[in-house]
């Protein structure tokens, strides 16, 4: 049974961004070898994955990884980091850069990246003009993900 429900899981993850709403529909419509998947499942476990999957339909992005190259707090730290933005993207046109205020701190975070790996190649090319910058876990931007 727990195998049903990852697995089930998994596919929801699958057809979370897609046009579809329904992915239980669209599992049960014939595939073009003719094939057809069967799901036999408890009502209440479908109308969780559904509603699940409707909460996810109008989230704008996914988990992946930024490089924070400032934070701060106090009078000025809005200016701060607007400006520290504002340098990076005149210096990396191509990277995305966020200022984030998460109480007390404002923050500048760059890049949308799913995996560590592509952040760190980032942090290693940044690393000698933001000697303080690491890598953390955030929302990202998926759209340009896709490009």
């Amino acid at each position: 049974m727990k195998l049903i429900i990852s697995t089930l899981f998994l596919l929801l993850n699958f057809f979370a961004y897609s046009q579809k709403t329904d992915v239980f529909s669209e599992l049960a419509s014939p595939s073009e070898s003719g094939g057809k998947i069967y799901i036999f499942q408890e009502a209440i476990l479908k109308q969780m994955l559904l509603n699940y999957s409707e909460s996810k339909k109008n989230e704008q992005g996914i988990n992946g990884y930024r490089v924070q190259i400032y934070f701060g707090s106090g009078h000025t730290a809005r200016e701060k980091a607007n400006s520290i933005r504002n340098s990076f993207v005149s210096a990396y046109p191509d990277v995305s850069a966020h200022v984030v205020f998460q109480e007390p701190n404002f923050k500048v975070r760059v890049g949308d990246y799913r995996t560590k790996s592509e952040a760190l190649a980032l942090l290693k090319k940044i690393e000698t003009i933001y000697p303080g910058a690491f890598i953390v876990k955030d929302f990202i931007d998926w759209p340009n993900l896709i490009e």
